[in-house]
């Protein structure tokens, strides 16, 4: 069962965007001309050039606080600093607190070194059953006590001997170490068997170790930028001399997304030659396809079946004909997955482009990196194909666009991104509202979010319905007011009964699907109200819904309603640390945080690190092809072979998709009339798709044209052929006169 079943000024120089250590988002807005995306008011806004002290885009500071909506408000100590009567640095608490930490250190290097130094199967059994062995763990219980005692003695003995001169260099080296205080953890998320089979624990923890790294990390990093770097720490003068040009980030983010188009271009199109894609919803995308190079604009008989149907009562997926010339090359479904692999993979260089704006091209790079890890984004692209993963590309050029304040740009990943699918508009539309409240874009945000929901309103309400009527308001079944079934009656009950909505979202898979979304990113795009506006169209179209799994399931395509608002969030939270005090020492802070999360998470639920429990869809994903599978295909592509292009053919779900590159393509799901060729698996031969088979065959003359396989039968309307009686009487069937 899938979704388918019953103006600025164009071309502003950056002047300073080349250069490394100067921070483009504040030489020339790259958002607005007053305070980016951070002012309530545009006309009282401080520009962003004349408040920030220096260059590097994590560590200025605003001269004098601004009363803006994104930026803090009140206090720049945080609540660990802000313990009334903190004891002084050169304190008895302090230091004992310091040795401490060094050995709580300690243990916890000895205890992840130790749990790495196991098997891996050893390890999961360590870790999730708490089996070791008593040899074993009497080892490792002596190798902790030897660590942290060490530690403790050690410090123990330097501040009794040099009291006087090393009580504030050991708290120092405390602070500085104290992030090693949590590395224990990481051996746990990197057990895919625990992220897998306990993943509302493995969210949990987590989300711990996000908040504890952040904030450790954030207090070891502002200590170190208060030392003085001694000479051995100092680069080298050869390294100094040595410089990489200044298009290294962008051609490491090019290799990257080329890496990702050939790996999943080719696992993807290997899974369809395993013959694990399907009718719905590769087949249909590929008869829609056909379809439209031959004129023949939204005819989907592979969804609908014979019949004058439009696939316009479904999704108003207009995209495909500006995709058409590409498909026409080489017509087929392996040419839809190689697309969607390169436009997923090619949306990284998009995202660095943005991101380049605000932030220097290292981090910019880590973000481009980290949606290329980012295991949501995994699932979706092996799920057959969709179009609403690829609007993702779209998106990323448009933050481009807005903040290059490229007109012509806008303008047009605007239309393209309509033209994607008729729900595209609606976080279209709040990412005008998000423009307009915030002060970013005040003009473009008011057009943007009226032109987008009036586009949505026309599609949705007017030209989707004339073309026919679809099922989709039924995954919000629960959030029905009074019982009645449409989309207004669900805004009733979220006006109406707020709590009783509340009730269900909190619900555990709803609650881990939120985690999947934002864990792994730090909670970056939780981190300031207005970033948090950003992500209600992704909640609306998934959190919301009550009666589809699918929706909260990152194997799916719904998560490509979060994907792009979310990094979008992630840079500009980066950004805006810049405008707070230690804004260097948290900026690093989380992006370090943020990249640990993120391959963690991609480890556990990806495909780029370890492929033994991946799931695309519906079901886990293979990764190699026997020989014995290589024959199954070739035995397919045999039978294909003889079947005309104009010919009308009728299939089995996991057989439509080798076949649907043609006008007339069914699947057994519903009466398919007189075809001129039935194509299917023995093993599909089941339940409803048997019966309708054997219909066919008692209504009409069909004979046997192909055997291949041991396994793949391909019939022919009045067509005679000897082995026609045995191969019915072997599949069970009955016979046309018989």
């Amino acid at each position: 069962m899938t979704e388918h079943e019953p103006p600025a000024q164009d071309g502003v120089p950056i002047s300073s965007a080349s250069a490394e250590g100067t921070d483009v988002a504040t030489a020339v807005d790259p958002v607005t001309a007053v305070d980016p995306v951070t002012a309530v008011d545009p006309a009282s806004a401080v520009d962003p050039a004349s408040a920030v002290a220096a260059v590097d885009p994590a560590s200025a500071t605003v001269a004098e606080p601004t009363p803006a909506l994104l930026l803090p408000a009140a206090s720049n100590e945080s609540p660990w600093e802000a313990f009334p009567q903190q004891p002084p640095p050169d304190s008895l608490p302090r230091s004992a607190l310091s040795v401490t930490t060094l050995a709580v250190v300690g243990f916890s290097i000895a205890l992840a070194t130790q749990t790495l130094a196991l098997k891996d199967n050893h390890r999961s059994e360590f870790l999730m059953s708490n089996v070791l062995g008593e040899a074993p763990r009497k080892v490792l219980l002596l190798s902790l006590m030897a660590s942290a005692t060490f530690a403790a003695i050690s410090c123990g003995l330097v501040w009794l001997f040099k009291k006087q001169r090393m009580l504030s260099t050991l708290n120092t080296v405390a602070t500085l170490l104290s992030p090693l205080c949590i590395v224990f953890a990481l051996p746990l998320f990197f057990i895919w068997q625990f992220g897998q089979q306990r993943t509302t624990y493995y969210l949990i923890l987590l989300t711990a170790f996000v908040f504890a790294s952040r904030a450790l990390l954030t207090r070891a990093l502002r200590t170190a930028s208060e030392l003085s770097r001694p000479s051995w720490l100092r680069r080298p003068a050869l390294f100094q001399k040595l410089k990489l040009p200044e298009s290294w980030a962008g051609i490491v983010v090019a290799l990257a997304a080329a890496g990702y188009t050939a790996f999943f271009g080719f696992y993807t199109v290997l899974r369809h030659r395993l013959i694990q894609s399907m009718a719905f919803d590769l087949g249909i995308y590929d008869n829609l396809m056909f379809n439209v190079i031959h004129g023949r604009f939204f005819k989907s008989p592979v969804l609908f079946g014979p019949g004058k149907f439009s696939y316009i009562a479904g999704h108003a997926e207009y995209v495909m004909v500006l995709f058409a010339p590409l498909y026409a090359i080489k017509p087929g479904a392996e040419t839809l997955l190689w697309m969607q692999a390169a436009l997923l993979g090619g949306a990284a260089i998009p995202l660095f482009l943005f991101a380049r704006k605000f932030v220097t091209r290292g981090p910019a790079l880590l973000i481009a990196l980290s949606y290329l890890m980012f295991a949501p984004l995994h699932g979706p692209n092996f799920y057959d194909f969709h179009w609403l993963p690829i609007a993702i590309f779209f998106h990323f050029w448009l933050y481009y666009a807005i903040a290059s304040r490229k007109t012509w740009l806008t303008v047009a990943m605007v239309l393209i991104l309509f033209a994607t699918r008729e729900d595209v508009a609606v976080g279209l539309a709040v990412l005008g509202l998000f423009l307009f409240v915030t002060g970013a874009r005040v003009r473009l945000g008011v057009t943007l979010a009226a032109v987008s929901a009036l586009w949505f309103g026309i599609n949705k309400f007017i030209i989707m319905p004339r073309a026919g009527s679809w099922w989709f308001e039924s995954i919000y079944s629960e959030l029905f007011a009074d019982g009645k079934s449409s989309y207004g009656s669900v805004i009733v009950t979220l006006i109406s009964n707020p709590i009783y909505a509340l009730t269900t979202f909190i619900r555990e898979n709803k609650l881990a699907y939120g985690f999947h979304m934002v864990a792994p990113l730090a909670f970056l795009p939780l981190r300031k109200l207005p970033l948090v506006l950003l992500l209600i169209p992704g909640a609306f179209f998934t959190l919301l819904t009550t009666a589809y799994w699918p929706t909260v399931s990152i194997a799916f395509q719904y998560t490509s309603h979060w994907i792009p608002y979310l990094f979008l969030c992630v840079v500009l939270s980066l950004w805006l640390f810049k405008f707070e005090a230690d804004g260097k020492a948290k900026f690093h802070a989380a992006l370090i945080t943020m990249l640990i999360a993120v391959l963690s998470h991609s480890y556990n639920f990806g495909c780029l690190l370890q492929r033994e429990s991946f799931t695309g869809g519906f079901s886990r994903v293979q990764f190699k092809m026997s020989d014995s599978e290589q024959k199954r295909f070739a035995a397919v592509r045999e039978a294909v072979k003889q079947i005309p292009r104009e010919a009308s053919v009728a299939a089995g779900e996991y057989m439509n998709p080798h076949i649907s590159a043609r006008n007339d393509a069914y699947v057994f799901r519903y009466d398919v009339g007189p075809v001129d060729y039935i194509f299917f698996s023995k093993l599909e031969l089941n339940g409803d798709m048997r019966r309708m088979v054997n219909e066919k065959f008692q209504k009409y003359r069909y004979g046997l044209v192909a055997y291949t396989g041991d396994e793949f039968y391909l019939f022919k309307r009045d067509f005679q052929s000897p082995e026609t009686a045995a191969a019915v009487a072997r599949l069970g069937l009955s016979h046309h006169g018989h």
